[in-house]
């Protein structure tokens, strides 16, 4: 194993059957190092001047803006992008060293809210000038504000979301830039499951914030988080896996369900993007194996390798996992609880997505069971706030109102972060 990451596995049943399918959960762990050197950063900042931004939104966000900026370092990069009706790129990418405190006061007073809210033309502008001097010696993010669903440029809400994600995705992909997305105001006026899902296909993060005033603190927030990137364009490879992935999750600091990997010769590749000073990530893959009148013995269950550069050096850590194929129950029954645990909180974040469903849905007995089943779950993990958000819920549906997209956006941020035993 190289030097830098640290790489852990475990698996929660290390024993398998000699016969049939079986499912076994992995758990992968990487940590970069402490005290490294933290990579300079470029940002881009995407912010929504639709009509629906006018007054105390646009006033904050200007603000907020202005703070943001000022906290770079000087050899930090940013750019500065509106999108209402149309995009416009109001500071290209510049250093922050090249760029003066009163120029940016001067642009950030130009702004007005007025038009509707064309994203993909200022996701298309952002990513043109982040891309400019995005690499694996830099950390490259994208920080978008919202206050309202994506329009056609009739000011129609765009229903078709999937050009968006797949978007952000591709830049993720391809080049390496990560997004994260805060949503504005009440969440009754913008689809926060979309503006989560945008954040998740850009490893980046979801902030909900309730109240113009809360914004300065939440840019302050995630600005904190990426300044610590140590490593960027990380990857994880699963090489010579014996059977198929069900599912693939980040489980730690918090959730992300990645689409189903195509596998190709038993190896597939995601790409991580940044990680932080010391922070570990930790990630689950669910696989599912086959078996015949199997020998009893050892054998190897799948390779993991994570990648990453330093220095313009390609770097990498690997480690083969492996497990039992046996006829012993009790060497069957035995669980590693640390991976159960955590496969439970990824339980608890899918129970999430099915109420989303529900309320969206309109199918009240469907609300009624998934809130039963998901109390119950965040009650067993702990989880008081969700747990809290819940009851609220239930109380809502029991006064024959409906749930706000409020407490689903509240359940929302709760369920997102996972506490690992111990």
């Amino acid at each position: 194993m190289s030097a830098g990451i640290r790489l852990r596995t475990a698996l929660d049943k290390s024993c398998r059957p000699l016969d049939g399918e079986f499912l076994t959960t992995v758990l992968v762990e990487i940590t970069p190092p402490r005290r490294a050197d933290r990579l300079p950063l470029n940002l881009g900042i995407l912010v929504d001047t639709s009509e629906s931004m006018q007054n105390e939104k646009l006033a904050r966000a200007k603000d907020a803006c202005q703070a943001l900026i000022a906290q770079l370092d000087p050899g930090d990069s940013f750019c500065l992008i509106s999108f209402a009706s149309h995009a416009h790129v109001l500071i290209p990418s510049v250093t922050r060293s090249e760029a003066s405190t009163t120029d940016i006061a001067a642009v950030l007073a130009t702004l007005k809210a007025e038009g509707v809210t064309s994203l993909l033309r200022g996701l298309d502008d952002v990513f043109r000038e982040v891309r400019r001097r995005a690499g694996p010696e830099r950390t490259s993010f994208v920080l978008l504000l919202s206050d309202g669903y994506p329009t056609t440029t009739q000011g129609y809400v765009d229903e078709h979301t999937s050009p968006y994600i797949q978007r952000v995705d591709r830049e993720m992909r391809e080049r390496g830039v990560s997004l994260t997305t805060i949503g504005l105001g009440d969440a009754a006026n913008y689809d926060q499951a979309f503006l989560r899902r945008l954040g998740d296909a850009g490893n980046g993060q979801f902030y909900y914030c309730s109240s113009p005033a809360l914004l300065a603190e939440q840019f302050a927030t995630e600005l904190g988080r990426i300044q610590n990137t140590v490593l960027s364009q990380v990857g994880l490879t699963v090489k010579h896996l014996k059977g198929k992935v069900r599912r693939l999750w980040r489980v730690f600091p918090d959730k992300k369900l990645f689409d189903t990997p195509d596998l190709k010769a038993g190896s597939f590749g995601v790409p991580l993007g940044s990680f932080q000073d010391g922070r570990t990530q930790a990630f689950l893959v669910d696989v599912v194996t086959t078996a015949e009148q199997a020998r009893p013995g050892r054998e190897r269950l799948l390779e993991v390798e994570a990648t990453w550069s330093t220095g313009g050096d390609a770097r990498s850590a690997s480690t083969t996992v492996v497990f039992e194929l046996t006829d012993d129950e009790r060497a069957l029954a035995q669980r590693n609880m640390e991976v159960v645990h955590l496969a439970t909180e990824c339980l608890d974040a899918l129970l999430e997505d099915e109420l989303e469903t529900a309320v969206s849905g309109g199918d009240v007995t469907r609300q009624t069971s998934v809130l039963a089943r998901k109390k119950q779950l965040t009650m067993r993990l702990g989880k008081t706030e969700a747990t809290r958000v819940l009851e609220e819920m239930e109380d809502s549906l029991s006064r024959g109102e409906s749930i706000s997209q409020d407490a689903l956006a509240r359940s929302s941020q709760a369920t997102r972060p996972t506490q690992r035993l111990g």
